[in-house]
Parts: C-alpha cells; structure tokens; sequence
C-alpha cells in the first residue's frame, strides 16, 4: 500500500523548517499547545530548527505556496488513484478532532465520498459502562471555532474558506456521528445522552445540506 502524509510530501524547507510560528499570548491554551509542539515527548528537549538557506513560501504568496493546497491534492489523488481512501490516525486524547488542518481534511473527504477509515488506540472510551464521557462529549461539542492551527495565518486562510461557521460544524458533526461517520458504529447506544441529543441536532441540520450515502 502507499500512503500519501502531508508531512513528509509537503516541502518542509520550502515553509516551516526554521521555525515554530508566532508565539501565542503566554498563560492560554493556544500557548500551551504551542510550547508542547516545540518539545520532544520523550524528552522535553527543544527541537532542533533547520538552518536550511531554501527560500520560504508562505499565505502571502498563495500560487507558489504548497501549504494551501490540500482539497486539490485530494481531488488529484481521488481522480487518478483507484481505491484512494482517506486513513484518519487518531491520538488517544482525540485531540486529532481539535486541529484545523485535519477536521478541514475531514470534511472535504466527506463531501467529496471519499472513503475514509478511522484508526484509534482503543474502543474502550466508547463503552457504554465507562463512567468518564470526556471524549464523547468532547467529539458532540466540537466546533471549528475553538479549533487551532500552529500558524496563525493558517488560521485565518482556512477560515476564509468557511462561508459559515453553523454549517461547517454541522457538516462536522455528520463527519463524525452520521450514517457515513466515522465513528457511528462504535457510538451505538450514546444517542440517549444529552451530548448526543446535541450531535443528533447538528447532524439534523446538516442532511438537507450533505448527501447519505
């Protein structure tokens, strides 16, 4: 199998290689995920930056820049590699959910049927009997408004995309809890809690806009 990560296909030294991104106002959230970034898990250390001389092509520069171009990526790849489907990597504090770049990808896969398949470390967050519903109830209140971007000038592009932020989230919440969701046969049973009711509504409000397959 071939697996097509923007990490590695993206030119790094062509963008973010020689650095971490403006630093966020210090005692917020959006600093603490920063910080967290720079360092090794394992370690704690800093990452080393790049002293590479290559040229950096950032929003400013939308033609050349190769950070701005994953919906025509995924369009290329859907129409020219039989079988493309999206993998969807999930880390155990779902915080895969909270990152721009990946609900964004998410969605486009979604409204494009493409197919995507989810990878998570354990099935035991979903169980009925747990008594910590922090995850469910993380995933039902998701909106793309409280999501981050390490760079805030992502931030800013990818919302220029959004028409609206509503019907973004609802679209979201069918990515996640609808027919075709990602998650919908390993959350059966949760519709009777209220942070289900929630998802349900969203989801509601998305059917008129998004086509079941």
């Amino acid at each position: 199998r071939r697996y097509w990560i923007c990490a590695f296909c993206v030119n790094q030294h062509a963008s973010i290689c020689g650095g971490f991104g403006g630093e966020p106002p210090p005692g917020t959230e959006e600093f603490r995920r920063w910080n967290s970034s720079r360092q090794d898990t394992v370690s704690g250390e800093l990452h080393s930056l790049c002293c590479c001389e290559q040229p950096k092509v950032f929003n400013d520069t939308p033609e050349q820049c190769e950070l701005n171009k994953f919906d025509d990526m995924m369009a290329l790849l859907q129409q020219s590699v039989p079988g493309f489907s999206q993998l969807v990597a999930v880390d155990p504090g779902f915080d895969t959910f909270t990152r721009l770049w990946c609900i964004a990808e998410l969605v486009q896969a979604y409204l494009s049927d493409i197919p995507q398949n989810v990878c998570i470390l354990s099935d035991d967050v979903f169980d009925m009997d747990s008594r910590d519903l922090g995850i469910y109830t993380k995933l039902a209140g998701l909106s793309i408004s409280v999501c981050s971007a390490s760079r805030a000038e992502d931030k800013v592009a990818l919302f220029a995309r959004i028409p609206c932020v509503e019907e973004f989230d609802a679209q979201l919440q069918a990515v996640i809890f609808g027919e075709r969701g990602l998650l919908h046969k390993r959350l059966v049973g949760f519709d009777a809690l209220h942070a289900a009711a929630r998802s349900a509504y969203r989801v509601l409000q998305a059917s008129s806009r998004i086509p079941e397959g």
